[in-house]
Order: C-alpha cells, then structure tokens, then sequence
C-alpha cells in the first residue's frame, strides 16, 4: 500500500464514492481481494460514518450555519498558540495508533480547496507517514495543489463514462428511458452529477424551460428580448437553488442556501449548465443538417423546422465565449446582456 493517493478526475465522475469505499476497504476486519465484506463492525461503522479511524476533511460550517469556502489549517494542525479543537488536526491525530484496527485514513476532499497554509501544513505527514496512517486527497482540480504535494501522492485518474453506460445506469434505477436518454447526454460522462439529476425533476424542467427559450428566439417580441438575459438568469438561480435543497435533503448538510451563499456565487456555478444546456440545442440544429444525432432527441421535430442556417453558428459561439467570460470571473451582468444582443442579432 502507498501512503497517499490522489483522486483526480473531473467533477460527478465517483472519486469521491470511490474514496469512500477505499477507505472502507482498509479498515474491514474480512476485506478479500480488496473488497470491503459490508458486514464485519468496521464497515457498518464507515457505512454509518462513525469509524473512529476513517476521517473525512472537507470544508466547515460557521456558527451562523454558513459553510465556508476552503479548508483551513486548523483543520491539519493544531496552532501552538491556540485553544485546542475538536476533532483533533490530521498532524496531532496521525501519531496516535488506530482504535479498532490496523489502519487510520484521512480523506481531504475537495483537497484542492486547502489553504497553502493547510497544504504545507500536510507535508509533514506526507514526508515522514506512520506506517498505520493512509492519506487519500481527492480532487478535480490536481493543477491546483501545490508540486510538493502531488509528488508525494500515487494518483488515480478518473474518466468520465459513455453516454450509453450512464443512459443503462439511470435506467437500471428505475428512470425513464427518454429521460435516461437526456440526461445522459447532459452529463457529459459524469455518472454521479446524472444520478443526483435524476433525482431533482427541476433539472428537466429547467432543460425545457432552456430549450423552449432557445426554439422562441427567432420570432421572439421586443418586450422578451429584453428580458432575455434575465430569464437566463432566473433559470439558473432555479437550478441553484435545487441543487442546494436536493444536498441537504440528502447529505444533511446544514450549510446556506444560494441567496445567503451570495447570488453571485450561486449564478456562478449554474450558469455554465444552463449554457451547455442551450447551447446543445445550437449544436443540433447544425448536426441536423448534416443527418448527424441529435443530443435533444424529444425536441427533434423543433429542431428540424429550425431550418439550421449560420446564425446558429453565431449563437453557439456566443454561448461558448459567454461560459469562458463566466469560467475567468467575467461581471456576469455585463457577460448575460451581450449573450443575449449575441443570441438575438444571430
């Protein structure tokens, strides 16, 4: 066994699923082959998240309930001249051998998101490991952490799956075929993010709300033109909001809905979906002219009286360059209204 691993991949693809299990499969008291049993007082525990020798590290939530944005060095290591906290560091916790079995596990998730502070913090476990001790960094950022530490990590890369795999998967929970079939090819290969969509029915109503916009902008009237930007907007605080309630819902996490996290935050990470939503549309409009396959099969008959043309290239390269303004911190006022001057001169 190495020390340290890496996670990496991108976003939804099962890293941290896969950590999880991992860790479960370290500690089990009758693990063969690698294989966590499920049964023995070990897995039971990580099951419930209880194991006092599997620790999970991630980001905190402050006395008003907020959950904050990185992951701190108090986390890692105990200030010398502070007041001792509970759970005790990752540095002060790795010297104490392990409870119940032979291995302690430390997962850092998203590690990408420790302060450098917390990062250098680290590298004294990462440099000089108990042998009992096992640290598993995940994340979808790699580029982010620092060299010192990725060199002192085994890396695993994730991928993200086929479009028909993750289809056959949301199936087999039960999901409809022409809904397994849509979101399958939202998700980009990322099974996790087709899952937790599967359970949101908002994510589908937002899709079709996107794409209803998309199909109307051609004869759309002045007052709606205006608002455009607007209503690209409202669906993405829509999604927003359902991701955060679908989370605590599910995970229990107490942490902020989307307007205390901050509408620009929010507007940030679901804005990018709702682009790649619309801009899917585009995308079809032009592979219909050629016969290619549609990503929107249920809106096949909309998209062929599209009559495709080059102002469809002109709007997705619009969407495109709008996602990249959003990716590089752009004002997102400013970056919607040109959207939609791109969207509706196109």
């Amino acid at each position: 066994m190495a020390h340290a691993y890496l996670f990496r991949g991108p976003e939804g693809v099962g890293k941290s699923t896969a950590a999880l299990l991992f860790a479960q499969a370290l500690v089990c008291e009758r693990a063969e082959g690698g294989e966590p049993c499920g049964a023995c007082r070990a897995c039971q525990l990580c099951v419930e998240g209880h194991h006092p020798d599997v620790r999970v590290i991630t980001f905190e939530v402050d006395d008003k309930g907020r959950t904050k944005t990185e992951i701190s060095i108090h986390q890692i290591r105990q200030d010398p001249d502070g007041p001792h906290v509970t759970p005790r560091p990752l540095v002060q916790d790795a010297v104490l051998r392990p409870l119940l079995g032979r291995r302690k596990v430390y997962l850092i998730d998203p590690a990408h998101r420790m302060s450098q502070a917390a990062a250098n913090a680290m590298l004294k476990v990462l440099e000089e490991p108990p042998a009992y001790a096992v640290l598993i960094l995940v994340s979808s950022q790699p580029a982010s952490l620092l060299p010192t530490v990725l060199s002192r990590c085994q890396q695993v890369a994730f991928q993200v799956a086929g479009s028909a795999a993750v289809e056959a998967h949301l199936q087999s929970l039960g999901v409809a075929p022409v809904e397994a079939a849509s979101l399958a090819a939202l998700s980009g290969g990322r099974v996790g993010w087709a899952v937790s969509a599967a359970r949101r029915p908002e994510v589908l109503e937002i899709r079709r709300n996107l794409l209803d916009l998309c199909a109307a902008l051609p004869g759309m009237a002045l007052p709606r033109s205006l608002r455009l930007a607007e209503e690209i907007k409202e669906q993405a605080l829509r999604l927003a909001t359902a991701k955060a309630e679908s989370e605590d819902e599910e995970e229990g996490d107490e942490g902020p809905a989307p307007a205390d996290a901050g509408r620009d935050r929010a507007l940030r990470a679901a804005l990018p979906w709702c682009l790649e939503v619309m801009a899917l549309w585009f995308r079809d409009c032009l592979s219909a002219a050629h016969g290619g396959t549609l990503v929107n099969p249920d809106y096949a008959e909309a998209i062929q009286a599209a009559r495709p043309d080059a102002t469809h290239e002109v709007a997705l390269e619009a969407l495109l360059a709008a996602r990249q303004q959003i990716q590089r911190n752009a004002n997102l006022d400013l970056t919607l209204e040109a959207l939609a001057m791109g969207l509706l001169s196109g």
